[in-house]
């Protein structure tokens, strides 16, 4: 049967149990009632019984609301406990466009004009002075932003996959004052315009028309360490370096939570007398870092000073503690100074280029291979090596830089005159499988493992993979890549009695009392040589600086020991084969002081400095840089004078126990009659 049938046979069914009452109006009308009551009994046992939670939540969206609290951002502090980071209570003022018919009188009263306030000071009869310092919050509200917010007028948000327009404009971002103090300002200041316009709150949809909201803003009291410590957002999220590596760890960062309170008819949520006791509770931990604040800042100055003379690409500097592996001071120039402002997509200032930036270092190899050499016994420090002025290996042909002849030199006078073709012989002793281990060993090849969310682990092939030629380049410091970090770990290893620290920044994380939740010690990871073997190579280096290839780095009162690196960049154009460039390079010293008993090593690069070519050396680019920090280093730290303490002997031999510091060159290099 078809449905049209189904429904007449209704139709006439109906009709028919209607008929008798139809000449009844009353009984009709009966009739429908308890039809009605019938119904809405059914619904109200449904909606009492059946669906009765989702209306209890009903009602309470309806009396009750949420807040979100943003909890303070910890501290970051140095190791003296000096501020390096910290978060200040401040507040963003917004503003309703559409609700605000006289735009010109609201403009007048927000930037504080005389005109409104006379007039609403004379109509009310309060002092206008009371009433300049009541709004004074709102003095940082400039006319251009307040001309934005009135073109924008809408703020667009994405709810449930649809854009909404809400009525809603950010005026002022991050202002100086207190919640209370913003409060009583954006009262009197609506007040004022209600009274002066005629306008009434009651009538408006959001009669809030000028409000704030509490936030936190970062600051770095010190301005030190924009390359260590890194930078906040606006939003209070890390965006580099440490900001951004204890975000990601939850270590520092404040809790979010949602407080429930009470709506008024405007909307407004009240907190019940109890929320006091959760806004203090869920702050960001205190983090205490190795750095020196101090040292820090004689850092910066310094590559500063040399940066804006030799405009080079960048300038590395890391300042430890070889004892340790406790990082005292780090930066790369150009770096960010905290209050400027990044142009849009260059975070180029905020890279710690200390550890993401890898390069060939050059003959600061040269005393890893020899410490190797002498700590497996295949080599004297007084074993003498005949040096001729060029070798041949296979296809190519190498010299020696500094001195160019042919001449006699002992082991550790190799790495004092920096000879090339000395150390490929000391290498060649040593074997290429022992010296990738070694190099292994110094960390090469692998990452420090530091508290920093980008680091480069540097360039270290397996020496299966090494020919002739490449074995005889590593050893002093091309076909291998490094970061100036791994640089300053290495030699600490090296002149500390042979063991290699993992570098840290962390020291302590703290709670909001200044109680030591977790502490960070030394982690010793490994004995690199033995004790004697680093003793000698401290003697060894200490000879570089007092009558070698870094002498322009030679203290007065201190003992300093170091190693030079100048290496020519490589080129690599398109459609030209790769090429090493004698204008452009990387200069590095690596040393520490005072050299009797080190407290610290200092790693300096410097790539691509814009100077005359005779200065193309890493003596005249890096050596400066690095006596300069060292200087400061000392003045700062008071250290009693070293020199005293050896005696000056004659006589050309290293021992384990006593070093010469006067050796004439002559004494030094015997010239190979030809």
């Amino acid at each position: 049967m078809r449905p049209i049938y189904w429904l007449r046979e209704l139709i006439l069914r109906v009709y028919r149990f209607i008929k008798p009452f139809k000449e009844d109006r009353l009984n009709l009308f009966f009739l429908f009632s308890l039809a009605l009551l019938t119904v809405y009994s059914v619904r109200l046992l449904y909606l009492t019984h059946f669906d009765r939670e989702e209306w209890i939540k009903f009602v309470n969206r309806q009396f009750s609301g949420k807040i979100k609290i943003s909890y303070e951002r910890g501290e970051i502090l140095d190791r003296n406990g000096s501020l390096l980071a910290a978060s200040e209570r401040v507040v963003s003022f917004y503003v309703r466009p559409t609700e605000i018919k006289d735009w010109k009188l609201f403009c007048q009263i927000v930037t504080l004009q005389k005109a409104p306030l006379e007039e609403y000071a004379e109509e009310k009869g309060v002092s206008l002075e009371k009433l300049y310092e009541l709004l004074k919050p709102l003095k940082e509200v400039t006319p251009e932003e307040l001309q934005k917010a009135y073109e924008k007028k809408y703020t667009v948000v994405t709810y449930k996959g649809k854009k909404i327009k809400v009525p809603f404009v950010w005026l002022h971002k991050k202002a100086q004052t207190t919640p209370y103090r913003a409060a009583k300002a954006v009262k009197v200041a609506m007040r004022i315009y209600y009274t002066l316009s005629g306008e009434s709150p009651i009538k408006k949809r959001h009669p809030d028309i000028l409000g704030f909201v509490p936030e936190y803003k970062r600051c770095y009291p010190y301005g030190v360490g924009s390359t260590v410590v890194g930078l906040a957002s606006d939003f209070d999220k890390g965006l580099s370096n440490l900001e951004y590596y204890l975000d990601k760890k939850g270590i520092i960062t404040g809790k979010t939570v949602l407080l429930s309170g009470e709506k008024d008819y405007l909307g407004r949520v009240y907190l019940g007398k109890n929320a006091s006791q959760f806004l203090t509770k869920e702050k960001g931990n205190n983090v205490l870092l190795t750095i020196d604040g101090n040292l820090q800042y004689i850092v910066e100055k310094t590559i500063s000073e040399y940066g804006k003379k030799w405009h080079p690409k960048f300038i590395n500097a890391v300042l430890m503690d070889p004892n340790t592996g406790e990082i005292l001071a780090a930066a790369s120039w150009p770096f960010y100074r905290y209050g400027e402002k990044l142009k849009k997509g260059d975070t180029s200032k905020l890279v710690a280029r200390y550890v993401t930036d890898v390069y060939e270092p050059g003959s600061v190899m040269k005393p890893i291979v020899l410490a190797a050499a002498l700590n497996e016994g295949v080599v004297g420090v007084n074993d003498v090596f005949y040096c001729p002025a060029r070798i041949k290996i296979n296809d190519r042909t190498f010299t020696n830089e500094f001195h160019g002849r042919n001449v006699k030199l002992r082991a550790w006078e190799i790495i004092e005159y920096s000879d090339n073709v000395g150390i490929i012989q000391v290498a060649q002793k040593l074997g290429k499988k022992k010296l990738y281990e070694y190099l292994k060993r110094f960390g090469f090849g692998n990452k420090t493992g530091i508290e920093l969310p980008i680091e480069s682990k540097g360039l270290l092939s397996n020496w299966k993979k090494w020919k002739d030629v490449e074995f005889a380049t590593i050893t002093f410091g091309y076909h291998i890549s490094v970061t100036t970090l791994q640089l300053a770990a290495a030699y600490s290893a090296l002149v500390n009695g042979g063991i290699y620290y993992k570098p840290f920044l962390i020291k302590a994380i703290l709670d909001e009392k200044g109680n030591v939740i977790k502490s960070f010690s030394p982690v010793a990871e490994r004995r690199v040589i033995s004790e004697r073997t680093s003793k000698l190579m401290r003697r060894v280096l200490t000879m570089v600086v007092e009558g070698g290839t870094a002498k322009p780095t030679k203290f007065e009162n201190f003992y300093v020991g170091g190693k030079t690196g100048t290496a020519q960049k490589l080129i690599k154009e398109k459609g030209k084969k790769p090429h090493y460039s004698r204008k452009k390079i990387y200069a590095t010293f690596v040393g520490f002081f005072p050299a009797t008993n080190p407290k610290y090593v200092l790693a300096v690069t410097v790539n691509e400095p814009k100077v005359p070519k005779n200065m193309l050396w890493a003596t005249k680019i890096a050596v400066p840089i690095f006596r300069d920090i060292a200087e400061r280093v000392l003045l700062y730290e008071r250290t009693a004078p070293d020199k005293k303490r050896y005696t000056v002997e004659p006589g050309g031999n290293i021992t384990a126990t006593e070093i010469n510091t006067d050796f004439p060159f002559k004494n030094g290099i015997q010239q190979r009659k030809k």
